[in-house]
């Protein structure tokens, strides 16, 4: 038996040598001929004092051995056998997909299947390494992909999957059970199906059939698609408004709903587990991953193998040696130099690559430990060595330094390696591809992250970015993994935006008239509106997030939610600063902090389009001035200044006294007074604080005002005037009547005093304390009964 793997090469090389040795000896023949033809050969040093025929033999002798050893090696001998244990990885998965007419309902977005097929394509990838094979199932099941390495053709016929693909109507779960039981090797002890359907079994034969197939070594892993409550299913294809829905023979629309008792007992016969899918396929991910992991840790079998053990190594190294050798020695003596020099640059070079060679192989050898740190850092520190070499090697191996970095979860150090790739790539567009592709995942994988951390804002802007990248691979050339990238991001991403994100948009405007409805002459308000997360009425710049309105009063934010419904409370400011304005909400019921009202209490049931409302209205105003009449002529003259030391009261019970129970404030410095209270009638008074001092007027003997006020218009101004006795140096008069003037001079001194008093009056702005006190003036306040009211009080929370 040949100790050679090869023993053709090793007689081609004896071959090869003999063919040389006869070669050279005949052309030093010739050449010895040729000088004895001009000189002797005691002459010959002289003439040629540099020429050695002893260093030409020695030199092609180190040739020829090397030659020799080269043949040998290229023969690969071999001698003594090694034992070779190899464990295998993987499973068989089969995924079976419902494709009747109920996986067309659109409970799920865009649809139950549709959603399935988005899902699988997504989470393919995590099973590298399996087997993986498709069954379309309705009434009856057929293999759309057998099972196999190429997840690709998976995808491709996942893709054209839909309904109508199994022309047999109806639910079978039976049926995709024996499909699989079929496909699966016998041999195998992995066998894994994936059912996903709604589980409305028509036939009834599925939980029977698990039974058999749990004997026979089959997993079965179910996924309910759909709601409880049920859905129609349309007709109308994807993309367009569901108007059109499937009716049953009798002319009723058809219900299509999960039913998970069926799906759980198929999974329970087989020790299984059954998951629902969720809106965004969580319960799929969570089946991959399982499945994932039993792939990597259990071995379906030992294999050992007797390998014969290669002894090429040490023939071809001294062949290495010889021919290196040959190269060192000279054929004269003023070659040595020269030949030096060319040596050690060979050797230089040789020990070079070897070195080049480890760090490559070290980080390919951590990469299929899945250890991507430390690949990362192998193919860095190669890159540090070749920090010169500008060839298309070099960006290959920064290309992987960037995925391996990637996949280590190092994303700042993953996007310099591939965007360092892109700029050194420029004539290496399908490097450049890869790279922009690479860049795509990075982003869709950051757009999960902030997904994940419920802030849409940079979501998006990962989400865009993702797509940019994907875009530009496929413009470069053409690339199809970017392409697919690219259509399955964008509607995977919208998806999970749309089932999270609630747009809520709104108006701001005085309502005149209060009843809730926008008209052409109420004006639009410009306003700060905020999230009032401790629901406290005051805006917390850090970390109450705000956003103004338009010109015209409009705003829209978008809220995103774990869940829903959820609550939150909505504020606003306005920001012209406009006086006695005050917002005023349709009913519900009050606010639950009743120290403040601005706050409304937003309830979004679930995620899409919010709108709402934010009406502000004038609030009902008691306002005048009290005046020091100093002469008692009950006539407000030049030179009479206001009047505090005076208090004025709501006298709600019509004595004329201010009791325990009744509302009271006090004017400002220069008299004037404007109090907020809820729409009403109200009879107003007031008490100097002097005992001694005099009402002078109005110069009725109640001296008092009645008066109505209501949204959108205050009171009359109101005068009050009092002379002080205490302050005049002069004795109180015997009553608070002054005399009466003539009707005439009274009318127009009337009408003197409310136009001074108007420009002297200097309301106060709409605060907490003042919604406090409306809340407190409705819950004290009652009409009086002796006056008819006229006007209507307007609908709404009047808080």
């Amino acid at each position: 038996m040949s100790i050679f793997s090869n023993p053709n090469l090793f007689f081609i090389g004896i071959s090869i040598f003999v063919f040389l040795c006869a070669i050279f000896f005949w052309s030093e023949k010739k050449k010895k001929l040729k000088i004895l033809q001009i000189t002797s050969i005691k002459l010959l040093p002289r003439i040629v004092p540099y020429y050695s025929r002893r260093r030409n033999i020695i030199k092609f002798a180190f040739f020829g051995l090397a030659i020799l050893l080269l043949s040998i090696a290229f023969a690969r001998p071999q001698w003594g056998t090694s034992k070779r244990m190899s464990s295998p990885k993987g499973i068989d998965l089969i995924v079976a997909i419902d494709v009747s007419k109920s996986m067309l309902a659109r409970d799920i977005k865009p649809n139950r299947l549709e959603r399935v097929k988005l899902s699988i394509s997504n989470l393919i990838e995590d099973l590298k390494g399996d087997r993986v094979g498709l069954i379309a199932f309705a009434g009856s099941a057929f293999l759309q992909c057998p099972l196999t390495l190429d997840h690709q053709a998976f995808v491709n016929t996942l893709k054209n999957l839909e309904v109508g693909t199994i022309r047999t109507g109806g639910t079978d779960l039976s049926s995709p059970i024996e499909e699989a039981s079929r496909s699966f090797s016998k041999d195998d002890r992995d066998k894994f199906l994936v059912l996903i359907s709604d589980g409305e079994d028509l036939e009834a034969e599925g939980l029977k059939r698990a039974k058999e197939a749990h004997k026979e070594g089959i997993k079965i892993y179910t996924i309910g698609i759909g709601s409880e409550e049920g859905s129609r299913i349309p007709t109308d294809p994807l993309g367009l408004p569901a108007k059109n829905f499937l009716l049953n023979p009798e002319g009723k629309t058809v219900i299509t709903r999960l039913d998970e008792t069926s799906l759980q007992a198929i999974s329970n016969a087989t020790k299984a587990k059954y998951y629902p899918l969720g809106s965004t396929g969580q319960g799929l991910e969570s089946v991959f991953k399982l499945l994932k992991s039993i792939g990597e840790k259990k071995i379906r079998e030992q294999i050992s193998t007797e390998i014969p053990i290669e002894r090429f190594q040490p023939f071809l190294l001294i062949a290495i040696l010889l021919l290196l050798i040959e190269k060192l020695t000279p054929s004269t003596t003023r070659d040595l130099a020269k030949t030096t020099n060319i040596c050690l640059a060979i050797t230089l070079t040789f020990f070079g690559g070897c070195l080049k060679q480890d760090n490559i192989r070290r980080a390919e050898e951590a990469a299929q430990k899945q250890d991507w740190s430390e690949a990362a850092k192998f193919y860095d520190l190669e890159l540090e060595a070749s920090s010169d070499d500008l060839s298309t090697s070099k960006n290959k191996m920064m290309l992987n330094a960037g995925l391996a970095h990637s996949k280590a979860g190092n994303f700042a150090a993953a996007m310099e390696r591939f965007n360092q790739t892109i700029d050194l790539s420029l004539d290496s567009p399908e490097l450049q591809s890869k790279a922009l592709n690479a860049l795509g995942n990075l982003y869709y994988k950051k757009t999960n992250e902030w997904l994940d951390k419920q802030n849409v804002m940079q979501a998006r802007q990962s989400w865009n970015k993702a797509l940019e990248h994907y875009e530009s691979a496929f413009k470069l050339d053409g690339n199809s993994k970017a392409s697919e990238n690219f259509e399955s991001l964008k509607t995977q991403i919208e998806n999970r935006i749309n089932a999270m994100v609630s747009v809520v948009n709104g108006i701001i405007w005085r309502d005149r008239n209060g009843d809730h409805l926008i008209q052409e002459n109420e004006e639009r308000l410009q306003a700060k509106v905020f999230w009032d997360k401790n629901n406290d009425g005051d805006h917390n710049s850090s970390n109450e997030p705000s956003l103004e309105t338009n010109e015209d009063g409009e705003f829209a934010f978008e809220w995103i939610s774990s869940s829903y419904p959820t609550l939150l409370y909505i504020d606003s400011e306005l920001i012209d600063g406009q006086k006695f304005l005050l917002p005023l909400f349709p009913t519900p019921p009050p606010p639950q902090n009743s120290n403040q009202v601005r706050n409304f209490p937003l309830e979004i049931e679930k995620a899409g389009s919010t709108s709402v409302i934010l009406p502000y209205r004038s609030a009902p105003i008691i306002q005048g001035r009290i005046w020091a009449d100093t002469n008692g002529d009950a006539d407000l003259n030049k030179g009479e200044a206001g009047f505090a030391k005076a208090k004025i009261f709501l006298d709600d019970d019509g004595n004329f006294q201010l009791d325990e129970n009744e509302t009271s404030f006090n004017p400002d410095s220069n008299g004037s007074f404007a109090f907020p209270a809820p729409p009403g009638q109200y009879s107003v008074c007031i008490i100097p604080d002097n005992p001694d001092a005099n009402i002078t007027f109005p110069i009725e003997d109640k001296k008092a005002y009645l008066t109505w006020i209501d949204y959108e218009s205050a009171s009359k101004p109101l005068l009050f005037g009092v002379r002080d006795n205490s302050e005049q140096g002069s004795g109180s008069s015997d009553n608070n009547q002054s005399q009466p003037q003539d009707s005439s001079t009274q009318e127009q001194n009337q009408k003197n005093q409310d136009s001074e008093n108007e420009n002297n009056l200097q309301p106060q702005e709409v605060n907490a304390l003042y919604e406090r006190l409306l809340q407190e003036m409705e819950s004290k306040s009652k009409k009086l009964e002796e006056v008819q009211i006229i006007g209507t009080v307007p609908n709404g929370r009047d808080y």
